[in-house]
């Protein structure tokens, strides 16, 4: 392995260069120029908002709808995260091994296997990266944020050309969320956080949300859905969707990556076991999609890179919002799915020679 000295120099000059640069991004002129007509008739059939971004990795050609609206990310942060660790390791500042505490602080809403862990288990960085990028699990995401530093995540976004607004864990995103009614919400526990998440109606959360601040008359569900309304004004967690094209583009081509830390990173992105009936459900079993999944009140994303045959890579970066039911979201996602996928295997028209 090359000195930490030897790789930081590596990946600040691969990732000095802008972004539209170095994945050669221009103008839609191949079979991407046919997408607008059925992006357009999914987006007036679903009751929300859509931002999309598809790229084709090979030749840099795009198609952009509403794709630089800064939009709530959920757990696709959780990409980034990824990446930090990856960077970390080549620097031999992390290893694959190092175990990491599981404390009674460190309980979060949608803990997945790490839900049956107990307090004083240690866990190894690869497997808490498993858990985070495979099951989507909170508590391991947060674990790894803690250990890399949300400083260290934003300089690296940073230096890919990538643009965010303010990054934060998923604890205190949910305590600021919450703390849109209350401010003493700001200082609620982990196992409070995680009592409240799992009311899954809002009606549900807003009176137990209550009962722990005493308020009375008890906020309705209306109410917490204003202050999640609030909260994502903030673009807290969020990005375009052109720039998460972007990093996805720089990912798939291993960009700022050694050989090892892209080999993981496509591993753990095509292992991702959430999402399975979005864009995944509208493509060919043929097909290897690598992705990551965000889902939160009102607002769902399904971001990652398609190959459907050897040398066709293309980037989908999708996130909606305004809708009631995940399920409406989902549809469109898979409609999506079929619509680009489709698209990228139909034979661009011969034109007759003039």
């Amino acid at each position: 392995m090359a000195s930490a000295a030897v790789v930081s120099l590596l990946i600040a000059a691969v990732l000095a260069t802008p972004a539209s640069e170095a994945i050669g991004e221009r103008p839609v002129v191949g079979w991407l120029s046919g997408l607008a007509p059925g992006v357009e008739e999914v987006a007036r059939d679903f009751e929300g908002e859509l931002s999309l971004y598809v790229l084709n990795v090979e030749d840099g050609e795009s198609y952009a709808y509403d794709a630089d609206t800064p939009t709530y990310l959920s757990s696709a942060i959780k990409i980034m995260v990824m990446l930090e660790v990856l960077h970390q390791v080549e620097l031999q500042q992390l290893s694959w091994d190092e175990l990491l505490e599981l404390r009674p602080d460190d309980l979060r809403d949608g803990m997945h296997r790490l839900g049956s862990a107990r307090p004083g288990e240690r866990l190894s960085i690869a497997t808490l990266l498993e858990y985070m990028m495979g099951d989507s699990d909170n508590a391991a995401a947060d674990l790894l944020i803690r250990r890399v530093g949300l400083d260290r995540v934003k300089a690296q976004l940073a230096a890919r050309g990538i643009q965010t607004g303010p990054l934060t864990s998923l604890l205190e995103e949910r305590q600021r969320i919450y703390g849109k009614l209350d401010p003493r919400a700001r200082e609620f526990t982990p196992a409070q956080i995680q009592a409240l998440g799992q009311h899954a109606s809002l009606a549900s959360r807003a009176r137990f949300l209550s009962g722990l601040l005493e308020h009375s008359p008890a906020w309705t569900g209306r109410e917490l859905d204003q202050a999640f309304s609030s909260f994502y004004e903030e673009k807290v967690n969020s990005a375009s969707m052109r720039d998460m094209g972007r990093l996805l583009a720089q990912v798939a081509r291993c960009e700022g990556l050694s050989a090892d830390s892209c080999s993981r990173a496509h591993q753990l992105m095509r292992g991702c076991r959430t999402g399975r009936g979005r864009i995944a459900a509208g493509l060919p079993k043929t097909a290897a999609w690598a992705h990551k999944t965000g889902t939160q009140h009102r607002r769902a994303c399904d971001l990652g890179f398609l190959e459907l045959r050897p040398g066709q890579t293309i980037v989908i970066a999708a996130c909606t919002r305004g809708f009631w039911h995940v399920a409406d979201a989902e549809r469109l996602f898979a409609r999506l799915g079929k619509l680009i996928s489709t698209a990228a295997s139909t034979p661009a028209p011969r034109h007759p020679e003039l």
